[in-house]
């Protein structure tokens, strides 16, 4: 445990620094010293150095590691939104997006259709639900309980500012957002992480083993489904973007459509993406 506080503590100085600022300030320094330190911790480094050169083989040793520098930036920015989300969510003045974009999710909360808003780990991510929660459509969705007890206080109570119910990943867990689905629900869940079971499809030009679970459960139950992002402007706003649902055909085509939506967004703005993710094993 006294291990654990140590590897948290850092984190819990920024945070108590950086509140002292106004939002933007926290947002823009915490970006900072993320491009600052994360580059410097080996596994960090190492396992977006790989995952580069697999994807981007030409790419050459100088522009991988300015490369990781922005994209450490990147990930700053999104890490201090969550951490700060109560204020976070209040600010959907700040992003921008088109309503007409939502008439298909709205018509389908009137009546009581499942929706299931599919997303990734790019740009700011919590911005989605942002527009979700302010529209009546508050999302449920799924989490990694993490190994650091300190640190999982502080982030799944800064996931539930977003909205609830929030579930585990596990049998649990997915049985009872199964049955929020069920019920007409509205999920947001992530579908740029490893998993243990799944099919392979290739992202980004790799074999990756996906998961098949949210195309067989949209199937199942007829929900809508639909992919969701918000991606971060050159003039430094979010952009919040609603794509078309996605067609209920096979648990095949449903797969390929959500991983191509996603490599969509990450080939147009690869720097935002988060890269540390063991994507291809």
């Amino acid at each position: 445990m006294h291990r654990q506080l140590f590897e948290i503590l850092p984190f819990y100085l920024l945070i108590i620094i950086l509140k002292i600022l106004p939002f933007e300030k926290r947002v823009f320094w915490g970006a900072q010293v993320c491009k600052l330190i994360l580059p410097l911790v080996g596994k960090f480094y190492a396992r977006v150095d790989k995952n580069l050169k697999l994807i981007y083989p030409d790419m050459s040793h100088q522009k991988r590691k300015q490369f990781i520098k922005e994209n450490s930036k990147m990930i700053g920015k999104s890490f201090i939104e969550l951490m700060f989300n109560r204020e976070f969510q209040k600010r959907t003045d700040k992003i921008i997006y088109n309503n007409k974009q939502l008439a298909p999710l709205i018509a389908a909360k009137k009546i009581n259709r499942p929706i299931i808003i599919i997303s990734g780990h790019i740009g700011s991510w919590e911005a989605v639900r942002a527009v979700l929660k302010k529209h009546g459509l508050t999302s449920g969705a799924l989490y990694k309980r993490n190994r650091n007890i300190f640190y999982e206080r502080l982030h799944l109570s800064a996931i539930k500012e977003g909205g609830e119910p929030i579930f585990e990943v596990g049998r649990t867990g997915t049985r009872k957002m199964i049955s929020l689905i069920r019920s007409g629900g509205v999920v947001a869940l992530m579908i740029d992480q490893a998993v243990k079971e799944g099919k392979y499809f290739k992202f980004l030009g790799a074999p990756a083993r996906t998961s098949t679970a949210i195309a067989e459960i949209s199937l199942k139950y007829g929900a809508l489904l639909i992919p969701a992002y918000g991606i971060r402007t050159d003039i430094g706003d979010i952009e919040v973007s609603f794509d078309k649902p996605i067609e209920l055909i096979t648990v095949n085509s449903i797969t390929k459509a959500m991983n191509t939506s996603l490599e969509k967004r990450v080939k147009a703005t690869p720097t935002q993406w988060y890269w540390p993710h063991k994507r291809w094993k």
